[in-house]
């Protein structure tokens, strides 16, 4: 029985034995597979990496300042995922700039610095809009409709200053940056704007459009623009907490400066963050605040690229993105915020918005602001004939004295970069000719003898005195210095003849007025524009004679009764400019 047991256990033994041998057999073949396996996808991913590295597809994105590290991070995070586009591999290279100067460069109207872009994230549609509008600009530049970040801007100044404006207080419309003679507390509470320059900045774009609208349209408001215009101090952007910082350094002894500026939202977290014992005093526009929308834009005709791009686009719009631009002071797409901004008093949630403006009005502001950039250059044809001894108050004023605070008035109207000359008229006031040179036109800050040019002219403001007995010789003057204008006519400034006077030709053997218009419109050539604008003092002149010789140079002629006007006439002027090429519209 025990050998039966015997005998019957050991088939079960060798059976067992046979299972764990194929048993072994199979775990070794197992790990065999595994083990080739993993060298099989650790050679794949070796080859992955080898091939991201030698056989790629470039895509570089410009990128707003601003906004640079945050999409930096994201081209990182991107690019460590290996997306392949046609078995290669999409590559990011983030390049920052600002946005005006990537605008120029994508429009085809400034050659770029580097490699060109093949995407764009500029901090506004404003500069899609106006790179958009160059024919070469419109074929190449595709908007996505993806927005990456957002930031509403704010008029922001020194707590410190704010402190001493309770017209700052909790609501702050865009007026607060007019000055008082267009409707604004600005200049009354001694307050300077620091203007970010809209020809590089969104912030001063945006709000040069949102003064535009809320001023409106015709010759009065045309002239309160350009009031704003000059009198604001025009600097770079303030997108920077650095930036910024020089702004408050302004406010503080012994400068003690009042100003104000407008900036985003985003730079002023990362001041207010970088300065908790400083922070900044900021306020949404009641109208509605603009808001820099940061948007996507394919700029590349090559096809893989552009495959490449999109693939990227999908990593801006992931919520790591998302969380990342939260991070950085922005607000995501949906203009949600982090919380931890409202630390600085700034809102979590939606501030009011403006409307967007329409298509095409990025380019207008522009042109407006280049138009009233551009600097005078000037010939001032001052009457001194026996006419300006008239009396035209009953204390004895004369035209020439009231002509001399005109002057006086008007120079002190005139930016830093006018050039300027003058010269006095009556009859055979220098020999034969009827006009003498006092000062020769030239930069107003340049040197005229042992002073300034500037200083020259006010001081012969000073010294004008009626020729007893010399008529005016008005219309042969005119001729001659548009002539002289015409002759020395430069492109980068806006040419033009100033003629103050009573407006009175009586000069025997003068030329007539007829005769002038005629001479001055076979002159006039439009490529190398002289306006002649005059102030006619006194009421005796031939008011309507007068527009015709201005008009035949596409110039104006303004009745002046009161030096009070002088003013309000040297930005009606002015604001012609923004009219070019039909300056009827500002009158």
């Amino acid at each position: 029985m025990n050998a039966g047991r015997a005998t019957a256990a050991a088939p079960r033994r060798r059976g067992r034995k046979r299972r764990v041998g194929t048993v072994v057999g199979l775990s070794v073949v197992a790990v065999l597979m595994i083990g080739t396996l993993t060298v099989a996808l650790g050679a794949q991913t070796m080859v992955s990496r080898v091939s991201c590295a030698t056989n790629t597809i470039d895509v570089t994105v410009g990128v707003s300042d601003d906004v640079a590290p945050a999409v930096r991070h994201i081209g990182q995070y991107f690019n460590a995922q290996h997306r392949t586009i046609s078995g290669r591999c999409a590559v990011i290279h983030v390049v920052s700039e600002q946005s005006a100067t990537q605008a120029a460069q994508v429009a085809g109207q400034k050659p770029a610095g580097g490699r060109p872009v093949d995407a764009w994230i500029p901090d506004s549609s404003l500069w899609v809009d106006v790179a958009r509008s160059s024919p070469s600009g419109a074929q190449l530049v595709q908007p996505t409709g993806t927005t990456v970040a957002r930031s509403p801007l704010m008029v922001v100044m020194p707590r410190s200053v704010a402190a001493q404006m309770p017209a700052f207080g909790t609501q702050v419309g865009w007026q607060f940056l007019l000055p008082e003679t267009v409707g604004g507390p600005a200049t009354a509470l001694g307050l300077r704007v620091e203007f970010p320059d809209p020809a590089q900045s969104s912030a001063g774009l945006a709000t040069l459009i949102e003064l535009q609208r809320l001023l409106g349209s015709g010759p009065a408001a045309l002239a309160d623009f350009t009031k704003f215009v000059f009198n604001v101090q025009v600097t770079p952007p303030f997108t920077s907490g650095t930036s910024l910082a020089s702004l408050v350094n302004i406010a503080e002894p012994p400068r003690n400066g009042r100003v104000v500026t407008v900036t985003s939202e985003q730079a002023v977290v990362q001041y207010d963050k970088s300065h908790p014992d400083q922070p900044l005093s900021g306020r949404y526009p009641t109208e509605g605040s603009y808001e820099l929308d940061y948007p996507y834009v394919l700029t590349s005709s090559d096809p893989l690229k552009l495959r490449a791009a999109v693939a990227f686009e999908d990593a801006l719009k992931s919520n790591y993105a998302k969380s990342y631009v939260r991070y950085e002071g922005f607000r995501s797409a949906n203009g949600a915020a982090s919380g931890w901004v409202s630390q600085y008093g700034l809102t979590t949630s939606q501030p009011n918005l403006a409307t967007p403006p329409p298509p095409g009005q990025a380019e207008t502001a522009l042109q407006a602001w280049s138009r009233l950039g551009l600097g005078s250059r000037d010939l001032a044809l001052i009457d001194v004939s026996e006419q300006m001894a008239t009396p035209v108050a009953a204390n004895g004023t004369t035209l020439e004295q009231v002509l001399s605070q005109v002057a006086t008035v008007g120079m002190s109207q005139f930016p830093n970069g006018t050039q300027m000359g003058i010269w006095s008229f009556a009859s055979h006031l220098n020999g034969t000719q009827p006009y003498k040179e006092l000062v020769s036109v030239g930069p107003v800050l340049g040197e005229a003898g042992l002073t300034t040019r500037r200083q020259a002219i006010l001081q012969t403001d000073q010294t004008y005195q009626p020729v007893a007995g010399a008529p005016a010789a008005l219309y042969s003057t005119i001729l001659a210095g548009y002539k002289q204008m015409t002759a020395t006519y430069q492109a980068r400034y806006t040419n033009a003849v100033l003629v103050i006077t009573a407006g009175v030709d009586n000069a025997p053997g003068d030329i007539s007025a007829a005769t002038l218009t005629n001479d001055l419109r076979t002159l006039y050539d439009p490529k190398r524009r002289v306006e002649i604008i005059m102030l006619v003092l006194g009421g005796k002149g031939d008011v309507s004679a007068l527009q015709q010789i201005s008009a035949a140079t596409g110039g104006q002629a303004y009745e002046i009764t009161s030096p009070s006007q002088v003013s309000s006439v040297f930005f009606a002027a002015i604001a012609r400019r923004l009219c070019a090429p039909n300056p009827s519209c500002a009158t």
